[in-house]
Parts: structure tokens; sequence; C-alpha cells
């Protein structure tokens, strides 16, 4: 009978004494927990011969009772200190490897260490190198080798290859932005490319950036082309002018050698006229505007107000496509879907690329024509219809846009808007079909396509470009030819085609 009071004491102490039990096993799990080290090295990549180099290994993780730290150079295995910051100051130009080797130990005497390296580039000089994807990397690596036997150290930015002629710029924007440590040490920042994005994007990556302006106020830019001097100098002057450096050298590649000679970037100037190097200095005193520049300013002050280039480039280029598809039906006499629709086209080739613009082109195309057939038998009215035509379309490009995405393309805001006026090419194809036939409407869309193509060659060129945006007034000739087009009253040369048994006809009466 006195079991049962024996149980219901005992069984209070037993599920008091089971959750105790579990945590003294945790606790002691913590206790003799063996430490976990990973060491960490954190600052600077590169540093002036002559100056203080400060690593930190604060961030390393470390676990267990008594810590250590030693830090050694590679190199020579000189011994540098063994507090958790390292203080050492190059004499020498040249890549030096620092090691941190972070050791710990626990209660029981067990030893874990862990080991890291950092590498960092001592330079005489350092120059800054912001080249587009023309630019092919055995020149660079070329040109950085000979910097470093010198003891010049060329940091670089480069510019992605996209399949957009205009969408490299924003990848050099990219990679500038929020790295001030690249300018930082620089005596010199050299834009290296075929046309002028990389400039473009400097301008962007610093306007509004305090700490970039204050550092660019103290170096020379020097912009290396393949074009005209006086054409590139012309857009640089609203470089100069936003940027305020020491001075702006337009010059060949080959001044490259003479940059990564020189012991001070104040010789770069006499280099080059001993050698016979063309070059154009852009300095406070000689960079001065005429009444007749206030279209350059004017865009001269877009560009260097975080405007883009590649915004400047399409609205400079629309008059030019028109007037090329003006020429193209008015003398050639090409059918397309009357002027803005295959301007429209054009511009969007031009921000996409133009294979991912056929893409998009060919599945607008597909899916309003599908659209349509599936809702034959429904017997809607027109504006309905079209609706949801547009609806579908609009659709399929946000599929597109998702795999475009998911596949690395990157899509600016400009051209969700080009796309969303592209879709309306779906209601034109559909009219035309419904009026003319199928194969009409085919034949316009091939022409459309054809003189898009065209378009998209001629204002892709980097020396076109250049030019127009050196010279934005020649923009207005654009006027004075159409002009000319809208006078015009022979034949186009597709009726001598057509027309060619007639002709014949009339010259053998004569």
């Amino acid at each position: 009978m006195y079991r049962y009071p024996i149980l219901l004491f005992a069984l209070p102490a037993f599920l008091w004494a089971l959750p105790l039990s579990a945590a003294e096993a945790a606790l002691s799990e913590v206790i003799y927990e063996e430490p976990q080290i990973t060491a960490v090295i954190t600052g600077p990549d590169d540093i002036q011969t002559g100056k203080t180099l400060i690593l930190d290994g604060s961030a390393s993780h470390v676990t267990g009772e008594r810590t250590s730290y030693r830090w050694s150079i590679d190199e020579t295995k000189q011994f540098i200190g063994q507090n958790v910051v390292a203080i050492y100051t190059p004499e020498k130009a040249g890549k030096l490897t620092f090691r941190l080797r972070v050791r710990s130990t626990d209660l029981k005497g067990k030893d874990r260490e862990s080991v890291t390296t950092h590498q960092v580039i001592a330079y005489r000089r350092k120059i800054l190198l912001v080249a587009d994807s023309s630019i092919d990397d055995s020149a660079i690596n070329l040109l950085r080798d000979a910097a470093m036997e010198n003891g010049i150290f060329v940091d670089l930015v480069k510019g992605i290859p996209t399949s957009a002629s205009l969408s490299e710029e924003d990848s050099i924007v990219s990679q500038l932005t929020g790295r001030l440590n690249l300018f930082t040490g620089a005596d010199s920042i050299v834009v290296w490319g075929s046309g002028i994005e990389g400039l473009q994007a400097l301008m962007r990556a610093i306007d509004g950036n305090t700490a970039y302006r204050s550092t660019v106020r103290y170096q020379t830019v020097v912009v290396i082309t393949g074009h005209g001097l006086t054409t590139v100098s012309r857009i640089a002057r609203s470089a100069f002018s936003f940027l305020n450096p020491a001075q702006i050298i337009v010059t060949r590649k080959e001044a490259l050698n003479s940059l990564t000679e020189i012991a001070v970037i104040t010789d770069f100037r006499s280099s080059l006229e001993q050698r016979g190097i063309p070059q154009i200095t852009l300095t406070a005193a000689t960079v001065r505007y005429q009444p007749w520049d206030l279209f350059s300013i004017f865009i001269n002050f877009m560009l260097s107000h975080g405007v883009a280039g590649q915004t400047v480039i399409l609205l400079l280029m629309l008059p030019v496509i028109a007037t090329i598809f003006t020429f193209l039906k008015q003398v050639i006499g090409i059918t397309t879907f009357g002027l803005y629709t295959p301007s429209i086209v054009a511009l969007s080739f031009l921000a996409l690329g133009w294979q991912t613009g056929l893409i998009f082109l060919l599945f607008i195309l597909v899916s309003g024509y599908v659209t349509r057939a599936l809702m034959r038998p429904w017997r809607l009215l027109y504006y309905p219809k079209v609706a949801i035509i547009l609806t579908a379309v609009c659709l399929t490009l946000l599929l597109l846009t998702g795999l475009g995405t998911w596949a690395g393309v990157s899509f600016a805001l400009g051209t969700v808007f080009i796309l969303l006026i592209l879709s309306t090419l779906a209601e034109n194809f559909i009219n035309l079909k419904t009026e003319e036939g199928l194969w009409s409407a085919f034949l316009a869309i091939a022409e459309t396509v054809l003189g898009a193509l065209l378009c998209v060659f001629i204002v892709s060129l980097p020396s076109f470009q250049t030019l127009i945006l050196a010279y934005p007034e020649l923009i207005i000739l654009t006027i004075f030819i159409n002009i000319f087009l809208g006078r015009w009253t022979g034949l186009r040369l597709v009726e001598y085609f057509r027309f060619y048994e007639v002709i014949k006809h009339l010259h053998e009466e004569e």
C-alpha cells in the first residue's frame, strides 16, 4: 500500500532530473567544444611606396581561450607583427603577399590554427584604365606588364560585351560606382575604346559623388581614340566642364608607352611632343564655347549631369533613322508599316541588339496571329479584339523578359517601353493581313526588318555616333534632306523593275 505514495514522490524528481541532465550535457559540450578558427585579412589591395599600409585581422572567426596572431611576408619571410593589426611601409614597387597565422588554445590545451594570405601591389605610380570590350585582353596585359616593370600599377575596369550596342556603358558605370579605391592614389585616368562609352560612364559614375570629384580634380584624364582628335576633343569638353580635372589629353594609343615610362604625370605632354605623337590638351584656359555651339552646349550639359549617353544617342538617332526610312520608301520603294513603326523597330534593335530584337519581334507577331485565330469564332468587335491581342502580346513579352533575366540579360526601363510600343506592330500586321492577304503582310514585315537592320548598322558605327555627339547640329541637316525627298517626283528604284516591260516599250517607240 506504500508503493503508490513512493511513486508519486519519485515521478516529479525524475521529471525534474531529465531536463537538468540534458542541460548539463549541452553545457559540457559548449565547455569542451574545440575552437573553430578562420583567419581573415581586411585592408587595401594596393598602396603607394613610402606610405603606411594597415592590415586588419579582427574579422577573423576565433573561439577559444588564448589567441595569437603572427604576420609575415611570404616573399622575404619577414616577420612584421603579432598583434591583430599589422602595419607595414613598402619601400619598393611590386607584389607583396602578406600571411596571417591565427592560433587558438582551448581549456584542454588543444591548439588550432588557420592561415590566410592577402596580396597587395606596391606601386610608384598608379593608373586607372577604363576600357571597353573592343580592346583586346592581350593588349591590356602587355600594357600592365610593361607598366609594372617600371613600378606603375594599372588598375583595370573593362566593359562587359553585350548584344545591345548601347548597354556597355551601364556595365562600366556599375563597376566604377561605389569603388573609391579605384581612384585613390591614381595620378591619371586612361579612357581607351572604340567609342566614348568609357568617358560617358566616368561622368555618370562621378555624378553626385563628392569624394570622387575631389579625387579626380587633381588627376589627368587621358582619352585614347582612333577617331579624329578634334571630334573627340569636342565631346571631351563636356567631361572637362563636369569633372574639372587637372587636364584632359586626347591622343593615340602610341601614347601609352610614354605614360608607362615617365616618372611623374606632369612630364606626359612633353614626352608626347618629343616623340611626335599627336595630342589635344584641354585645360581651363583652352576650353571655350562659342555662341554657335548652343546645341552642343545643351547636349554636353545633359551628358555631364547624369543623363545616360545611350539616351542621348537614341534621341539623336531617331531623326537619322526616320530620314533613312524616308529615303528607302521614296527612292528605293520598299513597303513598310508607315514611318513611325519601322523607326521604333530600329530603335528597339539598337537598344536590345538586333539578335534579341528579332526574337522579340518574332514572338510578338506569332502570339498576335495565334490569338486572333483563336478568337475568330467569338465574333467580337474590332477594338475589344485588338485589346485582347495586345494583352496576349504583353504576356508574351513578360514571359520573354523573365526568361531573359533568368539567362542574365538585363533590360533597362526605357527598353521596356520600347518593347510595349513594339507590340503595336502586331495590330498593323493583322490589319494588313486582313486587307491584302498573308503574303503581303509577310512581305511588309520582311522589308521593315531589313530596313531596320540597315539603320542599326549605320547608326551603330562608333565613328558615326562620335561624330553626331560631337556635332549634334548635323541633325538639323535631316530637315533639308527630307525637304529634298519630299519633292522627289521620279520613279522609285523598285518601279524600274516592276514596269521594265512598259519602260522598254516606250523607249522602243521613241
